[in-house]
C-alpha cells in the first residue's frame, strides 16, 4: 500500500476528508486503502480533489502504481 501513501497524504491520510472532496461514502476510500487499490473510474476527480488542495496529481502516479502492484 506504500504506493498509495503520496495520494492519501494529501488529505493527511484522512479517508473520509477524501471521500468528501470526491463526493463518495468514507466506507469506500477506507475500502480503496485496505486491499491497496483505487479503481481508475476514480482517478480524474481524485486529481481535481487534490488540485483544489494545491497539490498536483498526475495520471501518471495511478498508472506507475498499478503497473507496481501488477509486478508484485
Amino acid at each position: 500500500m506504500s504506493h498509495l501513501n503520496s495520494i492519501y497524504a494529501v488529505w493527511s491520510g484522512n479517508a473520509e476528508a477524501l471521500a468528501a472532496d470526491i463526493g463518495e461514502l468514507g466506507v469506500t476510500v477506507r475500502q480503496w486503502r485496505r486491499r491497496g487499490h483505487i479503481p481508475s473510474k476514480y482517478w480524474p476527480r481524485i486529481i481535481a480533489a487534490a488540485d483544489t488542495r494545491g497539490t498536483e496529481l498526475t495520471l501518471a502516479q495511478f498508472i506507475a502504481s498499478e503497473a507496481a502492484d501488477r509486478a508484485a
